[in-house]
């Protein structure tokens, strides 16, 4: 009985926490697997990543520090998932129209956190290739978005920046 009550307590702040917007994000996504492009494989919170790996490379990454615990939807196929902030990137940034970011303009990866002027973000997040897999596999570039759960959930540390 008392667990009942803890339970209904526990979601009723969550609920009360996800309704604050500044704790939800919606944007862009992409998706990585290790060794695409300028990423070798190694996360910015340590370690290596596997294909299997299910977390996130959030563009404002050093806000929330590693390990920050996050609800992805995928606005695409309608699936959520929970996962964490593991990496800082790399992410994609490029010039030009935003529907051929990459044929009308330039692209290419970049990791610090401001894009250099005439640039633009081309993804708010990007998925780790395990992670794109359980939310079925979404388009690329589909819109995503994100419920970052409060710091109490989570055992966050602060990122290695690569810089």
């Amino acid at each position: 009985m008392v667990y009942t009550y803890s339970m209904i307590l526990l979601l009723a702040a969550l609920a009360l926490h996800l309704s604050f917007p500044s704790h939800i994000e919606t944007g862009r996504s992409s998706a990585y697997r290790p060794h695409d492009g300028h990423n070798r494989g190694e996360l910015a919170c340590g370690g290596t990543f596997t294909y299997t790996q299910a977390h996130i490379a959030y563009r404002k990454w050093w806000r929330y520090g590693c390990g920050r615990r996050v609800i992805v939807c995928s606005g695409n196929t309608g699936i959520c998932e929970l996962t964490t902030i593991q990496d800082a990137g790399p992410y994609g940034i490029y010039t030009g129209p935003v529907r051929r970011c990459v044929e009308d303009g330039r692209w290419k990866v970049w990791t610090k956190s401001r894009p250099p002027p005439g640039w633009k973000w081309r993804a708010v997040v990007d998925l780790s290739w395990g992670l794109w897999l359980k939310l079925g596999r979404p388009r690329a570039l589909s819109k995503v978005t994100l419920y970052i759960l409060p710091r109490w959930l989570s055992k966050t540390r602060k990122p290695r920046r690569f810089l």
